[in-house]
């Protein structure tokens, strides 16, 4: 008989394949057999004298799923609305027939081959991105719980992540290449976002002090008055007529804005691979505190994503940019 949509009662984990399992003779009840024989008898024997079965009782939970209103999740036994086709616990399908029925009536006769809907509706949006919450994406920690502490843009994370976990490879991430440092802090991996936000204010900053300088609107002035005195632009520029040094300068703020290009550039590469090792890390860290708090909601609290700071170096960013044109 297969067990693995139930979990055993001692140990409250999902039974697998495979696995060594005791079924009581008195009450049917699955366990491992570790569990048994670490407690010496059936985790219901006290319920042995009252006829308890575990077939009955789980017949009637499923009874009750039947009504118009919940439906329990068979991996984490959470009740949701019935209108649900994921469970909003740990993001399983739910296989609600009755739900099911009731939309292909509603769809009538004019939907299309394989399950895809009519032109013109909507597709079921699915937050595991169809991976199995219980599978492992990284080190120990199943999509369940990643998809738990990403919180934003689950979809498609999980999918990166299974991706970077099974062939070693990434995607590039165009938010962050916009963004470089603000996105980072978004995703509250505070270190590289106030270093890249730091260097990349830097050079910002330098690029205005630069232009602001006399010597640098000295520079200006020349290649100005030169390109009036002639038809043909910059290409007729004596270059002898200005140093090396007048040269590097003038050409300073195309240095630093070809490097924070290039940073712009790096960000984009990284960040999801950045962000895999950032969330694996922090995952790790929250399973093996000692909390009384359930570690679901310890990953949604240290998880998701900082707004109010991302904005915060945002409007920095957009005052810089704008400063000089008030200056």
């Amino acid at each position: 008989m297969d067990f693995t949509e139930y979990k055993c009662p001692v140990c409250n984990e999902q039974f697998k394949k495979d696995e060594d399992i005791v079924v009581c003779p008195e009450c049917g009840t699955p366990q491992h057999r570790t569990c048994y024989e670490s407690l010496g008898h059936c985790y219901y024997q006290d319920k042995h004298k009252e006829g308890f079965s575990f077939e009955e009782t789980n017949n009637t939970s499923a009874e009750d799923n039947n009504d118009n209103t919940t439906i329990t999740c068979p991996n984490c036994k959470t009740v949701n609305p019935k209108e649900l086709f994921y469970c909003q616990n740990c993001g399983l399908p739910l296989d609600n027939s009755n739900h099911n029925s009731n939309n292909q009536q509603q769809r009538g006769t004019y939907g299309q081959p394989n399950g895809v809907p009519p032109f013109g509706t909507g597709f079921n949006f699915d937050p595991m991105a169809g991976i199995d919450s219980n599978e492992f994406i990284a080190d120990n920690i199943t999509a369940g719980e990643m998809s738990k502490f990403v919180g934003k843009n689950t979809p498609y994370f999980l999918m990166v992540f299974k991706r970077i976990k099974s062939f070693n490879s990434s995607r590039y991430n165009f938010a962050a290449f916009l963004f470089s440092g603000v996105y980072f802090l978004y995703r509250k991996m505070l270190g590289i976002g106030i270093l890249i936000s730091s260097l990349v204010l830097s050079l910002y900053v330098a690029s205005y002090y630069v232009c602001l300088t006399p010597a640098y609107q000295e520079i200006k002035q020349i290649i100005i008055q030169n390109n009036q005195q002639s038809l043909n632009s910059m290409l007729s520029l004596d270059i002898s007529m200005l140093s090396i040094e007048q040269l590097l300068l003038y050409n300073l703020p195309n240095i630093f804005s070809i490097l924070i290009l290039i940073i712009r550039i790096v960000c984009g590469a990284v960040a999801n691979r950045s962000y895999y090792k950032h969330c694996s890390k922090q995952i790790k860290n929250i399973k093996s505190e000692e909390s009384t708090t359930p570690v679901n909601e310890r990953l949604e609290q240290k998880g998701g994503v900082n707004i109010a700071f991302a904005i915060c170096v945002g409007v920095v960013y957009i005052a810089i940019n704008y400063i000089p044109f008030f200056i």
